[in-house]
């Protein structure tokens, strides 16, 4: 490709990076081939087992489904964001039974990779899209997970109540901001009210993060380690998005932080953060 500027410029076409970007998601599940079938063609939702765990996880294909499974569980760009630093891995590994709070449980794909990873895991997940919550149910139930794995139908906020909400985004949907977006009622809970005194503290709620980091409330947060993915485009704070979102952390103790992944064009990362 160095030689050939022709040969790079192919390579580098979107349509050919399309079939190089399916083909490491296809790596990711067992049944590689029907997974690209589906992909490249004719679309719609279809169950794979996960490559690493076996355990089976339904995705709709052609959606933001499937740059979630990128983001887990293959590689290249954008590939194994959630990766945690060695020192979490020791830490969890060590834990007979990790407590797991998943806020934004979307369709089930980091549960499955904690339990996974994790065998031993306790996962609680809130997911307040009726879509992604049905597929939710489904994963957990065809893999006999129930009796450790719990969904709440609810969106994360700092207070009880209800608020209009953008579903069916897939991995997009989030708590409306515009009153004029198309918006259905959902039930929040208060994020403080929960019992956050876990192992692992997953938060990915589309732009919700904000208020939470922004509550006079986070410093009582005892999540052993975080996991957080921040959006930039939807925050209502002063300053870069990353350095507000860094900041916030070290001020209520989370000193230790590490970037798993960022995309810069679109302002979104991924970060792991501890108290030493």
């Amino acid at each position: 490709m160095r030689r050939s500027p022709a040969l790079r410029s192919v390579v580098r076409s979107p349509p050919v990076q399309a079939l190089i970007t399916t083909a490491r998601e296809a790596r990711a599940v067992r049944e590689s081939l029907p997974y690209a079938r589906r992909e490249l063609s004719s679309g719609g939702a279809a169950s794979y087992r996960l490559r690493e765990s076996g355990l089976c996880v339904t995705l709709r294909h052609r959606t933001r489904d499937v740059d979630i499974l990128r983001e887990i569980f293959a590689g290249g760009p954008g590939g194994h964001c959630y990766e945690p630093p060695p020192e979490v891995t020791r830490a969890l590994a060590e834990t007979p039974t990790p407590r797991v709070l998943d806020l934004g449980g979307n369709i089930g794909l980091f549960g499955a990779w904690v339990c996974g990873r994790w065998p031993g895991a306790r996962i609680t997940s809130y997911e307040p899209d009726p879509g992604n919550a049905r597929l939710l149910a489904r994963t957990i139930a065809v893999n006999g997970l129930g009796p450790r794995w719990d969904v709440v139908e609810a969106a994360v906020a700092t207070s009880s109540g209800q608020t209009a909400f953008a579903a069916g985004e897939f991995a997009d949907s989030h708590i409306a901001d515009d009153p004029d977006e198309p918006a259905i009622t959902v039930p929040t809970v208060d994020m403080f009210e929960l019992d956050h005194s876990v192992d692992l503290l997953k938060m990915d709620i589309e732009g919700g993060e904000w208020p939470i980091l922004a509550s006079s409330r986070l410093p009582s947060l005892r999540a052993r380690f975080l996991l957080l993915e921040w959006h930039g485009p939807r925050r209502k704070q002063p300053g870069p998005a990353h350095e507000v979102v860094v900041r916030r952390l070290r001020e209520v103790g989370y000193e230790q932080i590490q970037e798993a992944g960022r995309d810069y064009e679109d302002d979104v990362g991924v970060l792991w953060a501890w108290r030493p």
